[in-house]
């Protein structure tokens, strides 16, 4: 494949993800929230403040702290990376790419430092993430509730099995944008004539499709297109944080002062986890803790 059907490719690929981002954006806003305020959910959720129960301990600062900068990074590098692909206003490509770099290397150590508090830190959070056998046999009354056609959404662990899937597909995502995206610097390392994309895809990619500027194309494509799918994975991930569970939102970027006391768990039976007492107080989602 030549340069010129790489450009071609890449306006195609505009065409496709503007119009499947179009389609998302209206599947959210009209269709599942119209759905919400059709069927009550959302004057219970926001009128009367029923909100989900959450099971297990409240989730520790860290965590949080690494969502917060995640988040944060994730809008910057989204914003800077489209407006490399479509300069919107003149003069700002320099600011703008080291920006989106500079945002690209905190999201790279997020993402380590998760990795070990996963598995190596004393909390070693990593089993709420795990996909387990009732995940997956509840999978179906999961889609039955997002499609409004069961009441009570069923949660067996802290993270219903469609949470699990996505983060644990973000790892390996975050791995190839971070590699795909240094693979495009072309700056020499000081005291050499290697580049970083010498270094990473120059030597091997590079002979396989006969040049290094067209190895950095195939990679230029590949970070495009997971560039798209992060902003549709966030997208949704922000609109059903909002949605269906507003306070652990709130608690997440340290604003549960504006949470209030929830008159009931807002799920009817809460699934597989079903209490018939739903009398009692109910604290926010998620409280805070440094352990």
């Amino acid at each position: 494949m030549s340069a010129i059907d790489l450009v071609q490719l890449n306006v195609w690929l505009d065409v496709v993800f503007f119009a499947l981002y179009a389609v998302v954006l209206f599947a959210l806003l009209v269709v599942h929230l119209g759905g919400n305020i059709l069927t009550g959910r959302f004057k219970r959720r926001f009128g009367g403040w029923e909100w989900p129960h959450h099971e297990g301990p409240p989730i520790p600062l860290l965590p949080k702290f690494l969502h917060f900068q995640h988040v944060s990074c994730m809008i910057i590098l989204a914003f800077t990376g489209m407006y490399i692909r479509f300069p919107f206003f003149a003069g700002g490509r320099t600011a703008m790419r080291w920006l989106h770099y500079v945002a690209m290397v905190i999201v790279t150590v997020n993402l380590v430092w998760r990795l070990w508090y996963a598995f190596y830190s004393k909390q070693r959070d990593y089993k709420e993430f795990a996909i387990t056998k009732k995940d997956v046999v509840n999978l179906f009354n999961v889609v039955m509730y997002y499609a409004f056609i069961k009441p009570s959404k069923p949660h067996l662990d802290k993270y219903n099995i469609m949470q699990k899937a996505v983060y644990i597909a973000f790892a390996p995502m975050l791995v190839l944008q971070a590699f795909t995206g240094f693979s495009l610097l072309t700056f020499d390392f000081p005291g050499t004539t290697w580049s970083p994309r010498d270094v990473l895809v120059g030597w091997w990619l590079g002979s396989l499709v006969g040049s290094v500027d067209l190895a950095g194309w195939y990679m230029r494509i590949a970070h495009y297109v997971l560039n798209w799918l992060f902003i549709l994975f966030t997208t949704i991930h922000v609109y059903l944080s909002v949605s269906e569970d507003f306070p652990a939102f709130l608690n997440f970027f340290g604003l549960s002062f504006l949470d209030r006391e929830h008159a009931g768990h807002g799920d009817d039976s809460h699934g597989e986890h079903g209490d018939a007492d739903h009398g009692h107080e109910v604290k926010p989602a998620f409280g805070d803790s440094d352990t």
